[in-house]
Parts: C-alpha cells; structure tokens; sequence
C-alpha cells in the first residue's frame, strides 16, 4: 500500500518538480465500409457532399497539431462471407489483397498529411497497424519524435470468441516527454440488441495485457496506467427507441431527447461496472452518423430500416480531467461510406520532470509518510493498552 500512496502524494505535487508544455491532438474516426481512398474524388452537388475536400477538412480543423491520428474501421468488406472465409481459413493467401487496401489508405493519408500541413511543419508516421478490418495511422510533428519513447502497438480480437479480428480493437502507446499517451481504435459487436456484447468487447480491450508491450507504460502495465487514453472507433452502440420516433426527431431538431435514449451515454451514467465510466465524451451537437444509404444523405430506406444512431465515437480519459480541453467535436458529410466520419481536436498539458527536484519531493513526502505511519502505529498501541488487550 506505501507505494500507491507515494505515487499518490507525488502526483498531487508534481508542479514542484515538472515544467508543462501545451500539445494539440487530433483524432479522426470513420467507418469507411470499404469505400477506397479513390471513391473520394467526387463532389455530390446536389446532396452537399463534398468527398474531395473530406481529409483537407479534418487536417484545417486544427491548427498545426502535434499528434495526428486516424482510426479506420471496415477498410475490407466484413459483410463478404467469401472474403471473411478466407482471411479465417487462408489468411496467407488472401494477404496480398487484403494488404493492399490498407495500403491505399495509409499512401492517402501520408500524402494528404504532406499537401495539407506548411512546409516548415513536416509530420512522422510513428505507428500504422491493421487487423480484419481495422486500421490505424499515427503522425507526430517530426519535431517531437526525439522527445518519445516507449513506442508500441498490439490488436485484441474479440471476434468468433477472440480468435478472429473482425471485432477488436489496436492499442498503440508511446510517452512523449514525460507524459504517457494511449490510443484504441475499437469496432464493437453489431446490432441493437447486443449492448452486453459491446461492453464486453470495451472491458477486454481496455483491460489487455498485452504481456511485455504495455511494461512502463503510464505508471504500470496496464492501458488505464497512461496518463491521455483516447478511445474512438464504430463503437456500435444504439439509440433505444423506435426508428419513426427517431427519425421525427432528427427532423425537428431535437437531439436532447435522442441522447437521452443513447445506449453509451446511458451506460456511462447508469452502469457502475461500465469500463468507460471514466471517460469524457465532448457534447453531441451533430446529427447521428450511422446508418446512412450510400451516396445519399437518406438513413438506411433498405428493408432492414436500421435505426439512426451515434455509432462513431470519440472518448478521452485523464487522471487529472483538466489537462485536457477539448477544441472540437464535429461529423463530416462524407457519403461514400453508410457512417458519416467524426474527429476531436484536443490540447493536453505534457509535463518535463526534473527527476532532481522530484527525487527532494520523493523524500520529503516518504519522510512525512514515516512520521504519519510512526503516529498511527502509537495510537493504536494505545487504544489496545487502554481495553487492555496489550
């Protein structure tokens, strides 16, 4: 127990011993529903949808930022029971294929990067991992990558009993001065019914062990150790209500009451054992992002009828929840997929430590817990010698 309370005491008085410095952070989240990157280069007029522009957007939305992440999910077709039969059976065979629509994404994103941000601010791809689907990219200013260390990534599968990854999540890591950074890029099981299954699918991937990947990291081993965890993904989850009701809702404008039936929202609130009860969502001003009929801004006319919903989602946990500001929360009108794609702008405050001047802090606050340890052990000595037990 001394530890923990040690740690504790610390972190209380970091500003004694650790100088802070302000960090952007932009996510961008989308289920592209295997659309390609060359699936942009067309503007809808007539719905206002203007592709071609899409991935500009996202970069202008914040100003130079220092840490640049996009998580994709269903880059391959998930409903293809050929495809999904051979990336279970033949996944060797079918890696050529499957590789290359990630690498389409991954030359779009680099080349979108490098059209978009000034010359004299040039950007890394510091992590980029796929998994049946997933698919994640990360840019750090090139300027900040001499100031990282403990880089890694690992996935979880959650699919067919966690042996398959068309459900899951990638977790990337890395500590940037001497702050500790998580991101998990998460698609959750599907359907209106299956809440129990998407917080299941949270509870592993925000409790993976990944063995020796996570060891340092934040003040442990553990995802929920780092100090920044930043969760997004098609996280699945469903507005409880009848597809009319919501949509004579979308169409007067009230997303209050929406909300009010949104499966995660209520979860966070409601749910103690909920995993991302912890985490800080930014206000929902925007309209639900899924299920959308492709190339049209009509929710799903098929006869399934799917019911809106938020399913895109962008989350954030910190120990100390005013280190972080968030700048924006915002969808975009992007038809080529059936979700409409979501980013966050954040700025986080990264801590320098003097391990010098925390070293004197360390001893000051052992001493004084000696001190409280010597007294507590006294007084119960005590209470026992006066009931006469000693």
């Amino acid at each position: 127990m001394v530890r923990p309370t040690l740690d504790n005491a610390l972190e209380k008085r970091e500003k004694e011993f650790s100088s802070f410095r302000p960090v952007k952070v932009l996510v961008c989240t989308w289920n592209v529903d295997a659309a390609k990157p060359e699936n942009l280069n067309s503007v809808d007029n007539a719905g206002g949808n203007d592709n071609v522009g899409f991935l500009d957007s996202v970069l202008s939305s914040l100003e130079r930022p220092d840490i640049l992440v996009f998580g994709f999910q269903e880059v391959i077709d998930l409903e293809s029971k050929k495809m999904t039969a051979k990336t279970v059976l033949f996944g060797s065979d079918n890696a050529h294929k499957v590789s290359r629509s990630y690498k389409l994404w991954y030359d779009r994103l680099v080349y979108a990067v490098r059209v978009a941000m000034p010359p004299d601010c040039p950007y890394s791809v510091i992590h980029t991992e796929n998994m049946v689907g997933l698919f994640t990219c990360i840019f750090v200013r090139s300027s900040e990558k001499e100031s990282m260390s403990s880089m890694a990534i690992t996935t979880v599968k959650r699919g067919m009993g966690g042996h398959y990854g068309n459900k899951g999540a990638i977790v990337s890591r890395f500590v940037l001065d001497d702050s500790s950074f998580c991101f998990i890029n998460c698609h959750l099981a599907a359907g209106q019914s299956e809440k129990a299954a998407r917080n299941s699918d949270l509870a592993a991937a925000v409790n993976a062990d990944r063995g020796v990947v996570f060891t340092g990291g934040g003040d442990g081993s553990m995802i929920l150790d780092h100090e920044f965890v930043f969760l997004n993904g098609d996280l699945n989850y469903r507005i409880d209500q009848r597809r009319e009701a919501v949509i004579s809702s979308i169409r007067a404008g009230d997303l209050q009451y929406l909300l009010g039936h949104d499966q995660l929202l209520k979860e966070m609130t409601n749910n103690r054992a909920f995993r991302l009860r912890i985490f800080h969502e930014a206000p929902i001003m925007f309209l639900p992002t899924y299920k959308y009929d492709r190339h049209s801004n009509e929710y799903d006319t098929s006869e399934k009828r799917r019911i809106p919903a938020w399913c895109d989602r962008i989350l954030w946990r910190c120990r100390d929840a005013s280190k972080v500001e968030t700048l924006h929360y915002r969808r975009y009108d992007v038809n080529v997929s059936d979700h409409r794609p979501v980013s966050a702008g954040f700025v986080v405050r990264l801590k320098k430590v003097d391990y010098a001047a925390r070293g004197l802090v360390e001893s000051e606050v052992s001493r004084q817990w000696l001190q409280e340890e010597r007294k507590l052990v006294q007084q119960n000595r005590l209470f026992y010698a006066e009931l006469g037990w000693i």
